[in-house]
């Protein structure tokens, strides 16, 4: 009995997947649509014209004609050294990693350090372990977890948490 039961669910999950099976190729976009979706630059509009393909609507000529507005706004603004923007909060560069010299190091009221590179950043302790900062050694300051920035020298197994305040 219970084979005939397993044998009936498979072969009506069969039938209803070959009879739905014309339906969703018949609302399947064709390909030059897709294409012209994916030609557009502007990120929310390629977003916008794959939302009315998912909707069933049509979509005509590629909209990348709209936008070529954008681009000249993009290039005039002043082009900025990553490396200048590396620890900002508002930034979300790709680079991990960066080998900076230190300049002068101090102490807070708090016992802290307050880190004066050579490119002219400031960075600051934020966690509480003690660290010792020859300023003729070579440093690396590294992107972790959740946007956290951690300060280590070269050839030490340790580091402290910093945050960028310039």
């Amino acid at each position: 009995m219970l084979k005939l039961l397993g044998l009936g669910s498979v072969v009506s999950c069969v039938t209803v997947a070959l009879l739905w099976t014309p339906n969703a190729s018949a609302q399947a976009p064709a390909a030059d649509q897709l294409k012209a979706c994916a030609s557009i630059e502007n990120p929310l509009q390629r977003l916008v014209c794959y939302d009315k393909l998912a909707a069933g609507q049509s979509v005509e000529a590629p909209a990348a004609q709209r936008s070529n507005t954008q681009p000249a706004a993009v290039s005039e603004r002043p082009q900025r050294n990553p490396e200048d923007q590396f620890g900002l909060p508002e930034t979300n560069d790709a680079d991990d990693t960066i080998y900076v010299s230190l300049q002068k190091v101090e102490k807070d009221p708090y016992g802290k350090w307050i880190i004066y590179l050579t490119n002219g950043q400031v960075w600051k302790q934020t966690d509480s372990q003690t660290y010792q900062l020859p300023l003729d050694a070579d440093y690396h300051i590294e992107r972790g977890v959740l946007n956290g920035f951690f300060l280590g020298r070269e050839g030490l197994n340790k580091r402290i948490k910093v945050r960028r305040i310039k």
